[in-house]
């Protein structure tokens, strides 16, 4: 379940649309959550070869 933000009502996480106020979800494209995974790893591998020089 999901918070809707326009009508603050419970709906379903898998609908598209607010049955209550029609407010349509915003949705993360499969690339972007994928980019933002790469990107994360980019920015902490430094911290783990830091950690691998000291130890």
């Amino acid at each position: 379940m999901e918070e809707c933000p326009s009508c603050a009502l419970e709906v379903d996480r898998k609908l598209e649309v607010c049955p209550y106020c029609a407010y349509e979800f915003p949705r993360q494209t499969r690339s972007r959550i994928t980019m933002a995974w790469v990107m994360a790893l980019l920015l902490i591998w430094p911290l783990f070869e830091l950690i691998k020089l000291i130890f």
